[in-house]
């Protein structure tokens, strides 16, 4: 890390509001880019990065330099979004539910898909179960490190995963019936 964000970092350790006001404006576009990803809507990812900073500027005195620092303000945030999706949700814990049969969505399927489309559908996908497959699928996680940064165990973050898939590909799956069905008529 460079000497810059290390005086930085001790002095909003210090409690010196410029400094604080500094980091903020240095990191807050990009966690609030993660909470938009996570949350429903606007006002949610707002309401998420406000108590991520809370406890972003709470935890600051914890932080060890080794230089990652957005990576350990991206789990923070992270945890916050799901702290609130949970609170929201009323999540229960998934290890005794049944693992989904066909866990990977089909490759022809995926192939057929857009992005947009999946985001789309991904509206449709419980709020715990589409936060796990976005950090999955977009974000690139593994399951190991979903399960530490969400606080879950990775076998629930293996059925958030399956049951998301298993919704995208039903709703994919329904809309091409209705419009192979639609074209047929014609």
């Amino acid at each position: 890390m460079t000497d810059n964000i290390q005086h930085l970092i001790q002095a909003c350790n210090r409690g010196e509001r410029q400094a604080q006001m500094q980091f903020f404006k240095l990191h807050n576009s990009f966690l609030f880019s993660i909470c938009m990803k996570y949350m429903k809507d606007r006002n949610d990812a707002e309401e998420a990065l406000q108590d991520a900073w809370i406890d972003i500027f709470k935890s600051l005195k914890n932080y060890r330099d080794d230089g990652r620092i957005k990576g350990w303000l991206k789990t923070i945030t992270l945890r916050t979004c799901w702290k609130a999706i949970r609170k929201r949700s009323k999540v229960q814990d998934l290890d005794a539910a049944q693992h989904i049969a066909g866990n990977s969505l089909n490759d022809q399927i995926m192939d057929k898909m857009t992005c947009e489309e999946v985001l789309r559908m991904l509206d449709f996908v419980p709020a715990a179960s589409r936060q796990v497959f976005k950090m999955y699928v977009l974000d690139e996680y593994k399951h190991e490190e979903i399960s530490k940064i969400l606080e879950i165990t990775t076998s629930t973050s293996r059925a958030h995963l399956a049951k998301a898939r298993k919704l995208i590909r039903e709703k994919f799956d329904r809309i091409n019936k209705i419009a192979h069905n639609g074209l047929k008529a014609i």
